[in-house]
């Protein structure tokens, strides 16, 4: 009997116990139902939260990188320090990611600190290794400028369109510095019938023979074209072969040719277009030298008996 009272005694205090560890700290009224990340003092309501942060200037955030005893250390400590690492390396690869730009120089350590002494890394960090998206903006304007003075050089005014329409992004003219020589986009449009076929050139030498050219383009036409006769006009002849120009103009290529090439002049009317006649007789140079070219030369390849819907520009 006497077994039974202490056994109901000690419940009773182990109950005393649990009440108490549980109580809420703030008020020491209520049971607890939450517990502070930080300070791991316990509360039973917003209000009690509030008042336990202001009493002890706690600002109930875990502090992730505090130290933890080794005896204390739980599962759910190493899911939150595994967590805190995933947290670091996005906010590395979000800060990668952001390169602010002001105007043409970028903040972050790209070609422009390259140019300022930084380098890939080297003895100034890894500071230099990133590239802005303005620092870039800068150096492919400098690119554009040096490849339209080559182009000045060789008497070729080039007008280069913004960044991300379509011309600008099909140009693939580039100039070899060693060889000092320009390499161009070159499109050929085959007016077949109402249709116009476009082949093209990535890169040409400047010093190439158009009529070379031509004569590649006319031969694959033909091998893919079905209705063989509908080309049979842009066929070189034996006269376009033995024919010879004066100053690289061909004044009789419409008379003597069943096709012209033509090339269009820049800033004229959609409705009131003109056209340089142009001799395939001629480098690529020869026949831009002169000439004003939106990014690239677009020859036009007419037969000749539509050729008087195409007016030719003043000499």
């Amino acid at each position: 009997m006497a077994a039974r009272d202490d056994a109901r005694a000690c419940d009773a205090r182990c109950e005393g116990v649990r009440a108490a560890s549980s109580a809420c700290d703030a008020c020491g009224a209520v049971a607890a139902k939450y517990t502070c990340p930080a300070c791991a003092r316990k509360s039973c309501s917003l209000a009690c939260v509030n008042r336990h942060k202001a009493a002890h200037e706690c600002d109930g955030k875990r502090a992730r990188v505090g130290f933890i005893d080794i005896r204390d250390f739980t599962d759910g400590d190493v899911v939150r320090d595994y967590r805190f690492l995933e947290d670091a390396g996005a906010t590395g690869e979000r800060a990668k990611r952001w390169k602010p730009t002001f105007g043409e120089t970028s903040v972050d350590g790209g070609e422009g600190a390259r140019e300022n002494g930084g380098g890939r890394g080297g003895r100034g960090g890894r500071g230099g290794r990133g590239r802005g998206r303005g620092n870039d903006a800068h150096h492919a304007r400098r690119a554009l400028d040096a490849l339209g003075a080559k182009c000045a050089e060789r008497g070729v005014e080039v007008r280069f369109m913004a960044n991300g329409m379509a011309r600008r992004r099909l140009n693939t003219t580039t100039h070899h510095r060693k060889r000092d020589e320009l390499f161009w986009r070159c499109e050929w449009a085959f007016h077949v019938g109402d249709a116009r076929v476009v082949r093209v050139d990535d890169k040409v030498s400047e010093n190439v023979t158009l009529a070379d050219v031509y004569a590649a383009h006319v031969k694959a036409l033909t091998i893919e074209t079905e209705d063989k006769a509908t080309v049979a006009t842009f066929k070189p002849t034996d006269a376009d072969e033995d024919k010879t120009t004066n100053d690289g103009e061909n004044a009789d290529n419409a008379s003597a040719s069943t096709y012209v090439a033509l090339l269009e002049q820049f800033d004229t009317p959609a409705n009131a277009k003109r056209w340089h006649a142009v001799s395939l007789h001629q480098t690529l140079a020869q026949a831009l030298r002169g000439k004003v070219v939106v990014e690239f030369p677009t020859f036009h390849v007419v037969p000749t008996l539509r050729a008087d819907a195409f007016v030719l520009a003043s000499p």
